[in-house]
């Protein structure tokens, strides 16, 4: 199979982790994982831009819309970064600013490729709550 299509399998597999442990993490799973993934591989390649339709499409097929509105609600809600986590003050400061750049970058690609107008995500369902 080539890369472009790889979301076919992982929507499979995504079904497959609904019956056996849970729609939460299923979509954690497609959206949170693969979805962003893909989406950041088709920044560079446009085989991967040509497909994010369909695979919206069959995400779409595969929950129901309250499903993906409830879970994308609270896709990015963290704990409140928290510094007295790490014994050395640098590390904290690394690990806070990594993690505000993640979510920012999520939230860039996704509004980027034009998804938030398919009605998937829109882009204030994204949260950066790093930057506590």
């Amino acid at each position: 199979m080539k890369p472009h299509r790889a979301w076919l399998g992982q929507c499979e597999a995504a079904k497959t982790i609904r019956y056996e442990f849970g729609t939460d993490r299923a979509l954690a799973y497609l959206i949170g994982e693969k979805f962003i993934n893909f989406v950041s591989a088709a920044e560079t390649d446009e085989a991967f831009r040509e497909e994010i339709p369909a695979f919206v499409d069959e995400i779409t097929r595969i929950f129901e819309r309250w499903q993906l509105a409830a879970y994308l609600e609270t896709a990015r809600q963290t704990e409140p970064f928290d510094p007295s986590d790490y014994d050395d003050p640098a590390e904290a400061e690394f690990e806070r600013r990594l993690q505000l750049r993640e979510s920012a970058n999520e939230l860039l690609l996704v509004e980027r490729q034009g998804v938030a107008a398919g009605g998937l995500i829109h882009p204030t369902q994204l949260r950066l709550n790093a930057a506590a």
